[in-house]
């Protein structure tokens, strides 16, 4: 029995080097498996500027690497949901090519992506462009019978720049009744009703004599248009009056309640 995985490199955080991959096929193995193919891409983040119709990717592979690559390229849009999983889809709304790239060792590749039709729109639109090599990857017997075949995708995020100037619009609410903790006032959700993403790095929350802070870390991006949720622990003190947000860079916002 053979089982396929396929391995995704996600923007967060990735920057543009000689990527590497270790994977962990199955409990069963010990230590990793370290992927074949050693592959550079360039960039890692592709944004449409406005006015901007083509954009580029370059994708090379190393001259170290023990096998060729073939890249099949798929474009999805890309939504969040309020825990800012990614809600994809195929779409056609950009033209990649080429579809289907073969890539020798010590070689490389360029791909470009053009808006088709009216894009841009009055909002950044997202999308993520996966590109995934189609070649059969190293098997590994993972014991039983089974064999644990490894595939390679590439998986980047795509925003086309809104035509016109960019508006920063934050709401904040409660989290719906059927959320748990909603009831007391624990769960808050802040939507970006604004036409660009924004990165958002820590809330403060505030209530009648009383402040509580979120800090986000490095930052969650919230796409324009979307929503994120956050449980707060219990707030016994009363329910939240007002919503401080302070975006990556320090510049701080304060959002308005929904519906005002």
């Amino acid at each position: 029995m053979a089982l396929f995985r396929t391995l995704r490199r996600s923007w967060r955080g990735c920057p543009a080097w000689w990527v590497r991959a270790c994977l962990v096929a199955a409990p069963a193995l010990v230590g990793c498996v370290a992927a074949t193919a050693q592959a550079l891409i360039s960039p890692v983040l592709i944004e449409f500027k406005p006015k901007q119709k083509i954009a580029t990717i370059r994708v090379a592979l190393s001259d170290k690497a023990t096998r060729p690559m073939r890249l099949q390229a798929q474009l999805l849009s890309w939504r969040q949901d309020a825990h800012g999983a990614a809600i994809t889809q195929p779409s056609d709304d950009l033209v990649v090519t080429p579809r289907i790239a073969d890539i020798k060792p010590g070689s490389q590749q360029v791909l470009r992506l053009a808006l088709r039709g009216s894009l841009p729109a009055d909002t950044e639109m997202a999308y993520r462009l996966v590109l995934e090599d189609i070649e059969d990857g190293p098997t590994i017997d993972a014991g039983g019978g089974a064999a644990v075949n490894f595939r390679m995708a590439y998986d980047l995020p795509v925003l086309v720049a809104p035509r016109g100037p960019v508006v920063g619009a934050l709401r904040w609410r409660g989290c719906p009744t059927t959320t748990p903790r909603a009831a007391n006032g624990s769960c808050v959700q802040l939507v970006n009703a604004g036409n660009r993403r924004v990165k958002v790095q820590a809330l403060t929350l505030a209530g009648d004599g009383w402040r509580k802070s979120i800090d986000l870390g490095e930052g969650v991006a919230v796409l324009a248009g979307d929503e994120r949720e956050w449980s707060v622990g219990e707030l016994a003190s009363g329910p939240v009056r007002s919503v401080l947000v302070r975006m990556v860079g320090g510049e701080e916002l304060q959002a308005e309640p929904a519906g005002s």
